[in-house]
């Protein structure tokens, strides 16, 4: 729940109505942290799920549109 801020340039082509969009500078709340399964440790290459708010893409319902990117430790603050 914690809010975060990208620091690093993070390309994603995943979000609706949005061909490319670089992450760099958005803030965003930390979900999840699949980096553990069932108290076993796997190997997940972006563990950390960090949902986001594209606050200049409107949603059918007028809202702006929410989506999810998977990131590094490193790639965030």
């Amino acid at each position: 729940g914690s809010e975060v801020r990208v620091k690093r340039s993070v390309k994603v082509y995943h979000v609706p109505k949005v061909g490319e969009m670089d992450l760099k500078g958005k803030v965003g709340v930390l979900k999840q942290y699949v980096g553990s399964y069932k108290g076993k440790r796997i190997s997940a290459n972006l563990p950390y799920q960090i949902e986001f708010s594209a606050d200049d893409v409107v949603g059918r319902n007028g809202k702006p549109v929410k989506f999810v990117a998977h990131l590094r430790e490193d790639e965030f603050e």
